[in-house]
């Protein structure tokens, strides 16, 4: 993709073709409002508040859980806790890890690491989508779910607006410790969340 930078080609990564669009998970609990209906159902952000800002987005701060689908091990997403405040044509994030067990996707997603903020990240006026470079940023080892090491990597996403989840898209970058690999061919979803301790079992890890 031509937003994506040019990477090395890794021989014999794992393909995309073998997950789906949302992570099915170890358990999967009614919400227990009697809807069937989980956390991925509501508007995009989380209120039913249609009122929108010049981007597009909701009013206010919003609170998503993003999992970055990665071509390394599709399946095993890292995911984070991201916020979104829209501004005049931007929009400004901040990120922060979730710890995931060797394996897991659901445990114990505890915030972990440091809070890695983006001002002024513009917003494209005509379709809401906005591109996301997080330069060079570290995912500590215990919310890395392939293996468990600290990685020292670069992500870019291409978020599109899509309702349900609130943003989606193609993803790539550059794991660039312990070892140089490139994560072109991932993909993300951003999943309207209220807070940290209310994440859903089963979310979007790239689009519908």
């Amino acid at each position: 993709m031509s937003w994506l930078r040019t990477l090395p080609l890794l021989v014999s990564v794992l393909g995309l073709g073998c997950f789906s669009n949302t992570v099915q998970l170890e358990t999967d609990p009614d919400p227990g409002d009697g809807s069937g209906n989980d956390s991925t159902s509501d508007t995009m952000d989380g209120t039913g508040d249609t009122t929108v800002s010049d981007t597009g987005m909701p009013m206010g701060p919003q609170t998503y859980l993003m999992a970055y689908n990665s071509s390394w091990q599709p399946g095993l997403p890292f995911q984070a806790v991201v916020t979104a405040t829209p501004g005049s044509g931007t929009v400004d994030l901040t990120l922060q890890w979730l710890s995931l067990d060797i394996g897991s996707t659901t445990a114990p997603r505890q915030p972990v690491g440091d809070v890695y903020a983006y001002a002024g990240v513009p917003v494209d006026a005509a379709t809401g989508t906005f591109y996301w470079d997080t330069g060079i940023i570290l995912i500590p080892g215990a919310a890395n779910p392939i293996t468990g090491a600290d990685v020292v990597a670069s992500i870019q996403l291409n978020a599109v607006p899509a309702g349900t989840p609130a943003y989606c898209g193609a993803a790539g970058g550059t794991v660039l410790m312990p070892v140089e690999l490139s994560l072109d061919g991932s993909s993300h979803g951003m999943n309207v969340i209220s807070d940290v301790g209310n994440l859903p079992i089963e979310f979007f890890v790239a689009c519908p």
